[in-house]
């Protein structure tokens, strides 16, 4: 839930609402005001429907895209069938009233080192949001070094802003990506298994040194990798992180060592 360090809820209204995968959706909204909405992909921002008993039925996500000069901005969430605010949501239609409150949390392009020679974006599920608006953004903006994203997905009916990707891919000749997938088809092509398991071996651990990590989605992928990382030998400041839930949980300890083993030699 949303923390009201900032109490004032702003309008806007609902521009696009639609699918990208199963279980997911794009959300596209615009400030209904007359005040900036400078905002960027990795902010924060509360997302609140109107109740008759006057409070907010409410939920923090993560912004994908943004652009400010039409104070606008998008976010890639997943529709929870249990859930309170998300199947209500998940049926908004373009120039339906919802507000919003932040930002919160600090922006990707704030996280990334400007010393580290190669970057490297790792997300699960719907993480992958904020980390394709990031790698648009950034390669939009003349970034040159190295930059990968990586996904994982549990099967590729949940694969999300393939196109996009894509495009970016086609654009930019320093920018690569690929999914993984954990319970994959039998005719796919590409990574197999958690991110965990499919993306250190791809990574040389004497060159871990060069690269920033930025982490995004299942908060047990974020730490354990970021945990990895470290005792692989990459300084604390290099990585990155902002887990969707599973903050607080108790890492095994073996596992880390496995995931730390696996980096390339």
């Amino acid at each position: 839930m949303v923390r009201d360090l900032n109490p004032t809820w702003r309008p806007a209204r609902i521009v696009e609402n639609r699918h990208v995968a199963r279980g997911s959706m794009w959300l596209t909204v615009e400030a209904s005001d007359d005040l900036p909405a400078d905002y960027e992909p990795g902010h924060v921002l509360g997302l609140g429907l109107h109740q008759e008993d006057g409070h907010y039925l409410r939920h923090a996500y993560t912004i994908s895209r943004a652009e400010p000069q039409l104070r606008r901005f998008a976010h890639l969430y997943r529709v929870i069938p249990e859930g309170r605010l998300t199947p209500i949501l998940a049926q908004l239609q373009p120039g339906d009233p919802i507000s919003f409150v932040g930002p919160y949390h600090t922006p990707i392009r704030q996280e990334v080192k400007p010393d580290a020679e190669r970057i490297v974006l790792i997300g699960t599920g719907t993480g992958i949001g904020p980390l394709y608006g990031y790698a648009e953004n950034t390669l939009g903006e003349g970034e040159t070094r190295p930059l990968t994203l990586y996904a994982g997905f549990h099967e590729e009916a949940d694969f999300c802003l393939t196109g996009e990707l894509q495009d970016l891919e086609r654009r930019y000749p320093n920018f690569e990506w690929q999914f993984s997938v954990t319970h994959p088809s039998a005719g796919w092509q590409g990574l197999r298994g958690r991110v965990t398991e499919s993306i250190p071996p791809l990574i040389e651990k004497n060159s871990l040194p060069k690269y920033h990590f930025h982490l995004v989605g299942n908060g047990e992928m974020v730490h354990l990798v970021r945990k990895a990382l470290y005792c692989a030998g990459l300084p604390a400041e290099r990585v990155s992180i902002e887990a969707y839930f599973n903050h607080h949980m108790q890492l095994d300890d073996a596992k880390v060592e496995r995931i730390a083993q696996s980096f390339q030699n």
